[in-house]
């Protein structure tokens, strides 16, 4: 049985008994079925401060380590204290047992054992070192202000008088730290940064700036920034906007901008839009992982593709495999690649257990060079295709869905995960969501340029409706429902993926979901409640009915009316029996 370990917490204002053990999922189901719940900032699981929870895991877990307050206090401060655990105390008399029990006994723990050691500051922390206490650790994260860095394997702490008087009482020491704290008007920024004309496009200015790490960072703020490693500088556009956003940033600061650019330079059709920036970087990004012979094969690839208006997520999984393509022969001309290679090669790919997906894309991909790129549609060329695996998508009920928004406590991140759910949003379309896609007076909402660049309509909830013009007001985007964190730009997928990361984490569920799984769960739920079947195609942007009917394999309605042949003979058999 796993070793289990009960303390007294204060969490989500009032005193609870944390239950501490190592991840054990029958332990976790035994928890769980006490009522527990779990605490992602404490990491362990919790239960209300009273002796009918402590019986009942000591009924389940006769075993359990009990630690007491004055055993905590003696760790941090070296200090006895008299207030015992009404839990340990009570508790430990009613079963007999004594409370000099040696898992019970306090923990003396001196700076000395700790080995504490100061490191040099790296910015606005001091850093240190020190042997690894379990209980002080813990106590240490506690305090807002340290943070253990595993890259340096050492904590931080921020150069804060409030936050220093802290950590030595955790640590037992005094004057450890030094009193160089920090301030924020300590800094002096001192240079110039100069601007050029760009030599190889006039749509373009270089940006040269010295080197300190804020300036850097201010830079790189700038979301059509593209940084030039052959000429260590940055690249903008050279629009009129940008150079005023470049004075805008630098002006509080003791930086001056030297402009070098000639007279009418700068020009407000040299500024990209979003599209126009993602695909000449996702085009420069693939060229760079081409040897100079081969970039005029993978050119024409992509060349090619732009012209058909292919998107820049189809331009890096049709270009990426015939990269890996062009690889494989040695960058040699395709053209001279026979049909018997170019299976071996795949045959190789699905050999070392590429996946049935990622093996179509990678055909996609060569087939589209010969056919698109070099014009050999009539080209007896069919390549075998790798059997696709039939995987059913994970699905949470209705219950676990609710039990992942109501652990959601940001209005933003709630709002997020309840209108992807709520109308089988996919993740890219949720960052894209723009407030004149919201039609508030019809109930819908108008998705655009979504997946194969397919518009549709879908239903906003009535539920979140209220909330949605509350957040509009909170919030006060001017584009994007979901702003991302710079105004004007986007949430990110990355993000949106970390808040059901974090959901799912402090449910306590043990599914493997992700924000698509809303996605599924939403056509899974909507099917269950009888609807038909053509208009969740709809809802869902499905080119192929095909596609949506996997969602028939999940509702569980259907399947919980369908009785087991087993279960059927033990039934007649039984009931035999009663009538004999």
């Amino acid at each position: 049985m796993t070793r289990i370990r009960i303390e007294k917490i204060f969490h989500r204002g009032a005193y609870r008994i944390g239950v501490f053990f190592e991840k054990d999922f029958e332990t976790i189901a035994i928890i769980k079925g006490l009522g527990a719940v779990y605490s992602s900032s404490r990491r362990c699981w919790y239960l209300d401060y009273s002796k009918a929870a402590y019986h009942s895991l000591r009924s389940h877990f006769p075993d359990l380590v009990v630690v007491t307050e004055s055993s905590l206090s003696t760790m941090v401060t070296g200090a006895t204290n008299r207030d015992l655990s009404p839990i340990a105390s009570s508790s430990a008399l009613q079963l007999g047992s004594s409370l000099s029990n040696p898992e019970h006994k306090q923990l003396e723990t001196t700076s000395a054992q700790l080995k504490l050691q100061l490191l040099p500051n790296i910015g606005k922390y001091w850093v240190f070192k020190m042997h690894f206490h379990h209980e002080i650790s813990k106590q240490l994260l506690r305090i807002k202000g340290v943070y253990w860095n595993g890259n340096y394997k050492s904590y931080m702490v921020f150069r804060n008088e409030a936050v220093k008087l802290n950590v030595e009482s955790v640590l037992g020491v005094s004057d450890f730290f030094g009193l160089d704290y920090f301030v924020k008007d300590a800094f002096v920024l001192k240079g110039t940064i100069k601007v050029l004309p760009h030599a190889e496009s006039v749509s373009w200015m270089e940006v040269y700036v010295p080197k300190m790490v804020l300036v850097h960072e201010k830079l790189k703020r700038f979301s059509m920034m593209r940084y030039s490693k052959s000429k260590q500088c940055y690249l903008l556009p050279a629009a009129p906007v940008i150079m005023d956003s470049l004075y805008h940033q630098f002006e509080s600061t003791g930086i001056s901008i030297t402009s070098l650019l000639p007279k009418n330079y700068l020009d407000k059709r040299h500024l990209p839009n979003k599209k126009q920036l993602d695909l000449s970087m996702t085009k420069k990004s693939l060229l760079d992982l081409v040897p100079h012979q081969a970039q005029h094969y993978l050119s024409s690839m992509i060349d090619t593709l732009l012209a058909l208006n292919y998107s820049s997520s189809t331009l890096r999984t049709y270009c990426g495999a015939f990269i890996q393509f062009l690889r494989y022969f040695e960058f040699r001309d395709p053209e001279h690649v026979s049909r018997e290679a170019i299976i071996r090669f795949l045959g190789s790919l699905m050999e070392r257990g590429l996946s049935a997906t990622s093996g179509h894309s990678m055909v996609n991909g060569v087939q589209f060079y010969y056919q698109q790129v070099l014009g050999k549609r009539d080209f007896n060329f069919v390549l075998p295709r790798p059997k696709k695996e039939k995987k059913l998508p994970i699905v949470l009920t209705m219950e676990e869905c609710l039990q992942i928004f109501k652990v959601v406590d940001n209005p933003k991140h709630k709002l997020l995960l309840l209108i992807g759910y709520g109308a089988g949003l996919r993740v890219s379309e949720i960052v894209n969501l723009r407030w004149s896609d919201i039609l508030f007076e019809e109930h819908k909402i108008h998705v655009k340029n979504a997946k194969g660049k397919k518009d549709r309509m879908v239903m906003l909830p009535y539920s979140i409706v209220t909330s949605l013009q509350l957040y509009r007001e909170l919030y006060k985007g001017k584009h994007y429902v979901f702003e991302g964190q710079f105004a004007g730009e986007p949430y990110s997928t990355g993000s949106v993926q970390q808040v059901m990361r974090n959901a799912l984490k402090l449910s306590g569920l043990e599914k493997k979901a992700t924000v698509h799984t809303l996605r599924h769960s939403f056509a899974t739920h909507l099917l269950e409640n009888g609807t038909d079947i053509r208009y969740i195609q709809q809802f869902l942007g499905h080119s192929s009915i095909k596609t949506t009917t996997i969602y028939t394999h999940l509702t569980k309605t259907a399947v919980d009316k369908i009785q087991s042949p087993l279960d059927r003979m033990v039934d007649i058999n039984s009931k035999k029996k009663l009538d004999d």
